[in-house]
């Protein structure tokens, strides 16, 4: 299979399937390495030992949602050693 570069998913799962496959995602993510599949191709990504973790809840009456965002940088990120130019 050829490799990926993004992947996406969508389904209606019911709470324990939903359970299971957060359950899934917290194990690869201790593992050190997640892996998604599909027919198209994997996509395997491989986080460090710092991330960074965003988490939002909403109750929009009729629809609440919870959003889980994590991410990370695979090689450090660049900054000057200079302070900048202030006028």
């Amino acid at each position: 299979m050829k490799s990926k570069t993004k992947f996406s998913h969508d389904s209606l799962l019911d709470r324990q399937a939903t359970r299971d496959l957060l359950v899934t995602l917290a194990n690869a993510v201790k593992k050190g390495q997640l892996e998604f599949q599909e027919s198209e191709g994997d996509l395997v990504l491989s986080p460090k030992n710092l991330l960074q973790v965003s988490v939002r809840a909403s109750d929009g009456g009729d629809k609440q949602e919870v959003e889980v965002k994590i991410k990370w940088r695979t090689k450090p990120k660049e900054m000057s050693d200079t302070p900048p130019k202030l006028k």
